[in-house]
């Protein structure tokens, strides 16, 4: 399965991904991402934990995000249902993108492709952002996706979150 604007593709994540992974992510991504800095190993250990869920069809899809003309490894774009806070029928959708690769629009266009995938399988009626207020970029991203701010909040551990949802 492939999903495919012309300029992006999302496709799943595959262990295979995980040294191009390690290296085009910045300790910040890494840090909001949940994935420790540490070794090949542990991102090959996340990224098996995210095929898993693909093939249980699981609440966790993991999606590789690919430039068009040559398939390079851009970010990752998370999918996760099933959250304590989320309502029933939200998902809460993650991405993040490779420093050598921000500011050309890549995020924007993961977060529509992932919101087009949730529409088309019917796992999620309502997407939701959950941004760092200080993420001016992720913020943007929101905005440009068409998505509305809805409110804050100040999770233990997470610090505060500005979440932003759209009905699909």
């Amino acid at each position: 399965m492939q999903l495919s604007d012309g300029v992006i593709s999302l496709r799943p994540i595959e262990t295979s991904d995980a040294e191009a992974h390690l290296a085009g992510a910045d300790a910040e991504l890494m840090r909001r991402l949940g994935v420790g800095r540490g070794s090949l190993d542990g991102v090959i250990a996340y990224f098996e934990e995210c095929v898993a869920s693909w093939a249980a069809q699981g609440p966790l899809r993991t999606f590789a995000i690919t430039a068009c003309d040559d398939a390079t490894l851009v970010g990752t774009l998370d999918i996760r249902t099933g959250r304590s806070y989320l309502a029933a029928g939200q998902a809460d959708l993650a991405y993040g993108i490779y420093p050598a690769w921000r500011g050309h629009g890549y995020a924007t266009k993961a977060v529509i492709l992932g919101c087009r995938y949730l529409a088309r399988t019917g796992l999620a009626e309502e997407v939701v952002l959950r941004i760092d207020p200080a993420n001016a970029a992720s913020v943007g991203v929101a905005r440009r996706a068409r998505f509305h701010y809805l409110r804050s909040s100040d999770e233990p551990g997470e610090g505060p979150l500005d979440w932003y949802i759209q009905a699909l």
